[in-house]
């Protein structure tokens, strides 16, 4: 079963490790920067941000094996990121923070809730698909390596 609560400072190290797992370092905006210190530092901001949601997903010993990060502004929700550890893939832990976002935003009156994934992560867009989310638009050569973007929406 997968705990999920607010992320907190002493979350950031798994994060990290997560992220760096996840994500190619141009997708976490390092340039010539160490990926460590720029997604640090990213996370951090992220939470004092009073828009900003980091949520937990935590094994049965506590331990943050996944998370999601996303701005809620007015009565809009735009998802930025949904990462899980590598080892603990395809065991709900995507869909259970997802189910999370979901209740957030019902809880919140959230209108609508927006994202933007790679063309090419199929089992993230099967994902979103699965709850819900629509396609809507492509946002061509989005990515650092010009790999196009799919927008995809719930609406509530």
């Amino acid at each position: 079963m997968t705990a999920i609560d607010a992320m907190t400072e002493a979350d950031l190290e798994a994060a990290i490790d997560i992220d760096l797992e996840a994500f190619v370092p141009s997708e976490l905006g390092a340039g010539a920067e160490d990926p460590r210190v720029v997604r640090e530092r990213s996370l951090r901001e992220e939470l004092v941000r009073p828009w900003a949601r980091l949520r937990a997903a935590r094994d049965e010993a506590g331990r943050l094996v996944g998370y999601a990060l996303f701005w809620h502004v007015l009565d809009e929700v735009q998802l930025l990121n949904v990462a899980v550890a590598i080892p603990s893939r395809r065991q709900g832990i995507g869909r259970a923070l997802m189910n999370d976002l979901l209740s957030y935003a019902r809880g919140h009156a959230v209108t609508r809730i927006l994202l933007e994934v790679r063309a090419s992560n199929t089992p993230a867009i099967a994902l979103y698909e699965s709850q819900g989310f629509t396609r809507f638009n492509i946002r061509p050569r989005y990515y650092a390596d010009d790999e196009d973007a799919v927008e995809m929406l719930r609406t509530l």
